[in-house]
């Protein structure tokens, strides 16, 4: 039996994953992370097109291995019935099946949730969507921009009549941190119900509203006519200070902070300006109080802002670029990046899992794989599953 510890919560689970792109592939590696066997399922040929995106090298991109670390590829053409079958064997031995295919497409391939799990009642399966199973839009594709457009990103990034989008994959990755507790839930859920399995649906479409609401939404969730609108949070973020050597963001919350932010900048007389007093006259003026912040001619390091800021208590840091981040002292400090030595890659720089389970970094989890690479080894593990 797997031995589970701290370190590895997900030792002895056992993952199969049918998947393009980032949302079920950045799910599984956490669970990969945390110590579970994944099993990625790809076509031959060129496999996952993710490998090919971007920086690469030798049939692995950058963004590859950042999604695909610690498990295992076999390639499988589910165009055939023999791979078909053997894909059915796979997720018979698993305990969670997950996919991002359109609607329709696993059923047809006959590896839908009813049909996987009328002869496998333990399993978890979980089926990402673009837009979901229902309505107008189901079965569309749909990738991170075009997420970003119907969720309400692009509006959010300047002026609401301005659409600009935020410059990450950030639809795709919050439906993976989505999946990924989705799942850990059914399997939690599983050990108190007896070992009884269930059935996930998750779009991009509902996790990307979910994730914006609760600030970007919270003038549309009291309804009727005694509620009273405050500024939209967008306003609280103050524009960056530009410093001798660049610019600090700052979060000045209460009237002490702001007295600090006003004299660090050399700007004292605005302390008694009435408009500029107490939370609520700030929050009216927000936008003029930031573009006079923002307009002062710098003359400290970012450094010193900050540690200026830091003197009274004032959250604050330096705009730093993704180039500055394996350097800067707390982020060594904390042990965020691991190198690592790939077999294909050479010498590459992962960011550790950001989760310490017991106090503990997670161990160093290992490399990403080449297409098809422990093929082999997995259909001789289901041969000795099927003849023991």
């Amino acid at each position: 039996m797997t031995q589970v510890t701290a370190q590895q919560p997900l030792a002895g689970i056992k993952v199969v994953e049918f998947s393009t792109m980032i949302t079920a592939s950045l799910a599984t590696m956490m669970f990969a992370q945390q110590g579970a066997d994944v099993i990625k399922v790809e076509p031959p040929g060129i496999g996952d097109p993710m490998r090919w995106l971007g920086t690469q090298k030798a049939g692995i991109s950058g963004l590859f291995n950042n999604c695909n670390r610690a498990k295992r590829s076999i390639t499988l053409d589910l165009k055939t019935a023999e791979d078909v079958g053997t894909a059915r064997e796979l997720c018979m031995q698993a305990d969670v099946v997950i996919h991002n295919y359109r609607p329709g497409v696993m059923e047809r391939l006959g590896l839908s949730s009813e049909q996987l799990r009328a002869a496998r009642p333990e399993l978890i399966y979980c089926a990402i969507t673009g837009f979901g199973h229902e309505g107008p839009l189901a079965g569309r594709p749909a990738y991170d921009h075009v997420m970003q457009a119907m969720s309400g990103f692009m509006t959010l990034q300047g002026h609401p009549e301005d659409f600009a989008y935020v410059k990450t994959l950030i639809c795709d990755k919050l439906t993976a941190y989505t999946a990924a507790q989705a799942v850990t839930a059914a399997l939690f859920a599983r050990e108190r119900m007896g070992g009884v399995g269930q059935h996930i649906d998750l779009s991009m479409l509902e996790s990307c509203i979910a994730f914006l609401w609760p600030d970007a939404g919270m003038h549309l969730t009291l309804l009727g006519d005694e509620v009273t609108h405050g500024a939209p949070f967008a306003d609280y973020y103050q524009l960056p200070m530009r410093s001798t050597d660049g610019a600090i963001a700052y979060a000045a919350m209460t009237d002490a902070h702001w007295d600090a932010v006003f004299d660090l900048v050399g700007r004292s007389d605005l302390k008694t300006e009435e408009k500029y007093k107490g939370m609520a006259n700030r929050s009216i003026h927000m936008g003029e109080l930031a573009a006079i912040i923002a307009s002062q001619k710098p003359e400290m390091t970012s450094n010193e802002m900050v540690e200026g800021l830091a003197k009274h208590d004032v959250p604050a840091a330096p705009c730093l670029a993704l180039e500055d981040l394996p350097d800067h002292q707390h982020i060594i400090a904390i042990g965020t990046f691991e190198a690592q030595d790939h077999p294909i890659l050479g010498k590459i720089q992962n960011v550790s899992a950001p989760a310490r389970f017991g106090g503990i970094k997670l161990p160093a989890c290992g490399p990403s794989p080449a297409l098809g690479q422990h093929s082999e080894a997995i259909l001789v593990e289901l041969a000795q599953t099927a003849n023991p």
